[in-house]
């Protein structure tokens, strides 16, 4: 089993999204996926239909010491989605210091998941180091835009994480053409060797609340997500 977590350089960038349509793609090519939201704004399960106000999740079951496994939502075989739950900020901090405090918890809870998943994606917040930091993840992903506050950013992260996915390229945009440019010059060996392009489909999925896959499997999102789902497959057998 190979988990992977996906966070934005900042708010904004499009990191759910990508999160659910790579989770739909991986189960097109044949994997077992499980979907993880560590978000408290709880908006993964939107990608997949579920309810944005459904009051469980994994996150409200640990703070009530409830099992949290059983909050998992299978949306067809061998693809599941597991919710955050609704929280207040409240509850949101005190969470995050318990997983601050018990820093292997969700180590434990992806090895007990290893004989029924191939994959497991972690959808990480902006604000909540625990939340950040518990899962284990093999790949750490940090998503941004070809713009001039995520260069700024980017300069900030690159000790932190190893591998940078650009998001929402514009191929028509001299601006954004110049940073990726930059970028691949620069800190080649950090970025992905795919750039997600601006696509109208993405929002038109999340409306209908589906994967972009799902919604608009010859889009060209959905032709770039599979070509990074691929990478990811790649990335896994040298890492299995």
């Amino acid at each position: 089993m190979i988990c992977v977590s996906l966070r934005g350089v900042r708010g904004g960038v499009g990191t759910s999204s990508i999160l659910a349509a790579l989770g739909y793609a991986l189960h097109q090519l044949g994997q077992k996926v499980l979907v993880v939201d560590m978000c408290p704004e709880n908006t993964l399960g939107l990608h997949f239909n579920l309810n944005l106000g459904h009051r469980e999740g994994w996150a409200r079951a640990t703070l009530d010491q409830q099992p949290w496994h059983e909050q998992a939502w299978s949306i067809e075989p061998g693809l599941c989605v597991l919710p955050y739950g609704q929280l207040d900020a409240g509850e949101s901090a005190q969470l995050d210091a318990l997983l601050l405090q018990s820093p292997e918890l969700w180590r434990q809870r992806q090895a007990s998941l290893a004989e029924a998943f191939d994959w497991i994606l972690f959808d990480l917040p902006q604000r909540l180091p625990g939340h950040s930091a518990n899962p284990h993840c093999e790949v750490v992903i940090t998503v941004l835009n070809a713009d001039a506050g995520c260069h700024v950013l980017l300069q900030l992260q690159l000790e932190h994480s190893p591998i940078f996915l650009v998001n929402r390229y514009d191929a028509a945009s001299q601006l954004q053409r110049d940073m990726v440019l930059i970028w691949q010059h620069r800190y080649a060996r950090f970025l992905l060797p795919i750039s997600l392009h601006s696509d109208e489909a993405v929002g038109e999925a999340l409306a209908r609340r589906e994967p972009a896959g799902r919604y608009a499997p010859g889009s060209l999102i959905s032709q770039d997500i599979l070509s990074l789902a691929s990478w990811c497959l790649l990335r896994g057998r040298r890492l299995e």
